[in-house]
């Protein structure tokens, strides 16, 4: 895995599109039911775990960026009252052995699409069984490519995904994401994302990361789960619980009986 947010850790959390939004109450749904522990795979700085954390539940956050888990644990120095909710851990999720097992483990926000090494993807996925408890919930979700993955249809040049002003730091932030290469033969794409920070003096500072992201489509993510020896029992394409297609793949599974 190369996706560590080396340069732009620190403004992920900017991010105001409507999906780190609209997950949140979709995941703390699911971990009540289950309840136990929830372990989060690439939890980030630790948007998702926090949320649960609030709900009561205990949480495990497992990612591979220093930078993120920084950030995650400043987050949590101001928060003492969730302090004993949450465990953070710096580790690979494409193969992780944390010696004990979870009511639910989530991958959220298309985290599982930073794997991109096949065997990566079917080790991670083994792991994720081997730490789920017999009636155990995996949640994962990967964007739907609805329209042929080729040059034609993903590559384009620099364009805005969203922007807004840091109140904090009296900041207009815009991300631009170019599309400029897609590996269509192993389903590999790589966006480079632009942080354009312009401060209140008028400065402007310009922040680049490069990314590799692979994308399935809707039957060949449902085999590999399945090849992992674990089924899918609910699908939707957002976390309203709409049918799929849609914009999104999210598969909610547990292990073969």
């Amino acid at each position: 895995m190369e996706n560590l947010y080396k340069n732009s850790a620190r403004l992920y959390d900017m991010d105001n599109r409507d999906i780190v939004g609209d997950d949140i109450p979709f995941y703390v749904e699911y971990a009540k039911q289950q309840g136990g522990e929830v372990l989060e795979l690439g939890c980030g700085t630790g948007r998702v775990a926090i949320a649960l954390a609030k709900e009561g539940l205990n949480v495990t956050g497992l990612d591979l960026s220093h930078d993120m888990l920084d950030i995650f644990r400043e987050k949590l120095a101001k928060q003492p009252e969730i302090a004993d909710k949450i465990t953070i851990t710096h580790g690979n999720m494409a193969n992780f052995s944390l010696g004990r097992k979870f009511d639910m483990i989530i991958v959220p926000f298309r985290v599982f699409q930073l794997l991109t090494d096949d065997d990566d993807v079917a080790t991670a996925l083994t792991c994720i069984r081997d730490h789920l408890t017999d009636d155990g919930i995996f949640i994962v979700n990967v964007f739907d490519p609805i329209v042929p993955m080729d040059e034609e249809n993903w590559c384009r040049p620099e364009t805005v995904q969203w922007e807004r002003y840091d109140d904090a730091t009296g900041s207009h932030i815009v991300k631009k994401v170019v599309q400029d290469k897609i590996d269509t033969v192993n389903q590999v794409i790589y966006p480079q994302f632009i942080f354009e920070i312009t401060n209140s003096d008028g400065k402007t500072q310009r922040i680049v990361d490069d990314f590799k992201l692979k994308y399935y489509f809707y039957h060949q993510l449902r085999e590999v789960i399945e090849a992992a020896d674990l089924e899918i029992y609910e699908e939707f394409s957002w976390y309203d619980k709409t049918p799929i297609p849609g914009r999104e793949l999210i598969f909610v599974c547990k292990k073969k009986q």
